[in-house]
């Protein structure tokens, strides 16, 4: 079952500037109800409370919980420990056995895309180099986790997927660096 959802919508990665509203760029797909920039509740711009829907599966209800944070607080240092908490959350699912039967490359495509977005963020804003040594540690796993799935996904999810290998190129030059 496919939780990627490629909506004609405004979402874009615009690999030359940081704003999560850019309107041009690659377009970047959602997943389930909760992830995406500015995806929530299974609408651009929704609401999330505790009360809303679960996720529909594990990496959606991170995305759920990492919501909740973002639409109660404007703390930087709030969001970006939530950022780090869900980096660290989705590098604790597994995506790449083919023989779990839970086994769904667009989840692992999309943890992926979603990890090396976050951590771009966080870098971006000055964080990864603040962090304690273990999460910095955790976070260097989780970013190579993150390609293995990318790149794990990327090979077995068709069409629009395609889109998104551009944006791995992107990061792992704007950003390896942080991570080195």
């Amino acid at each position: 079952m496919s939780n990627i959802n490629w909506i004609d919508s405004t979402l874009r990665f615009d690999p030359k500037s940081a704003d999560p509203f850019a309107t041009h760029g690659i377009p970047l797909p959602v997943y389930g109800l909760y992830g995406g920039p500015n995806w929530s509740a299974g609408q651009i711009g929704g609401t999330v409370t505790p009360t809303s829907p679960a996720g529909l599966d594990p990496l959606d209800a991170l995305f759920k919980t990492h919501d909740l944070v973002y639409q109660t607080t404007q703390d930087p240092l709030a969001r970006a420990t939530a950022d780090v908490q869900l980096v660290e959350n989705m590098y604790a699912l597994t995506f790449t056995d083919p023989g779990d039967p839970n086994y769904d490359p667009e989840a692992g495509l999309y943890e992926g895309f979603a990890t090396l977005g976050i951590i771009a963020q966080l870098a971006a804003g000055g964080f990864l180099q603040n962090l304690p040594l273990q999460d910095q540690i955790l976070i260097a796993a989780a970013t190579q986790e993150a390609i293995v799935n990318f790149e794990a996904g990327l090979a077995e999810v068709p069409g629009e997927a395609k889109s998104l290998h551009g944006a791995l190129h992107v990061f792992e030059h704007q950003y390896l660096d942080f991570l080195l």
